[in-house]
């Protein structure tokens, strides 16, 4: 008689639409596989890191999965996936406990919950730096923005829409904003 499968789910996350969620749902299907899992559901989500917990519908999704009973664990590529503020990755994180559910980052090889069910350790020491390291690559990429306009100020390099424009104020910014969400 074999034994049956664990029910997992693939929860990948990217920004924008213009970035491809692909390499990590290869990466955790493959590992998925070697490990003889059930790949019931891929919950794709395409939002913001430091969005709010309700525009976080796939966290959401995966956490009712969790409650049904229908998934033993969810993988996710690394830590920064769940999201980009400490208080999202740990409650969602600690949902997941409740229910019984280890989560598995493929970065680093770490399960939340050891092989008895019970919290590991170390998973929650890293958990609580990798999250504060995705958050603070955040923080940094603004510090990188703004010194580089700081510096192109100092140069009197000219910034903005160029001089003589004929887009509409409106459109122009509705074009800025559709970029800059990518």
């Amino acid at each position: 008689m074999s034994k049956a499968k664990a029910p997992v789910v693939i929860l990948v996350r990217v920004s924008t639409a213009k970035q491809e969620t692909q390499r990590q749902i290869s990466e955790l299907q493959a590992y998925a596989d070697w490990k003889g899992y059930e790949v019931v559901e891929i919950c794709r989500e395409t939002v913001s890191g430091r969005a709010a917990d309700d525009d976080r519908h796939g966290l959401r999704h995966v956490e009712a999965l969790a409650q049904l009973g229908k998934v033993r664990k969810v993988l996710v590529h690394e830590i920064s996936r769940l999201g980009r503020k400490n208080s999202v990755a740990h409650r969602f994180v600690e949902t997941l406990e409740e229910c019984g559910v280890s989560l598995y980052w493929h970065a680093q090889g770490i399960e939340t919950l050891l092989a008895n069910g019970k919290r590991n350790p170390a998973a929650g020491i890293m958990l609580a730096l990798l999250s504060e390291m995705a958050r603070s690559e955040v923080e940094i990429l603004w510090e990188r923005i703004n010194s580089g306009l700081a510096e192109a100020r100092r140069k009197r390099v000219k910034l903005g829409r160029p001089i003589g424009t004929t887009v509409e104020r409106a459109a122009m910014l509705l074009k800025t904003r559709t970029l800059s969400a990518s």
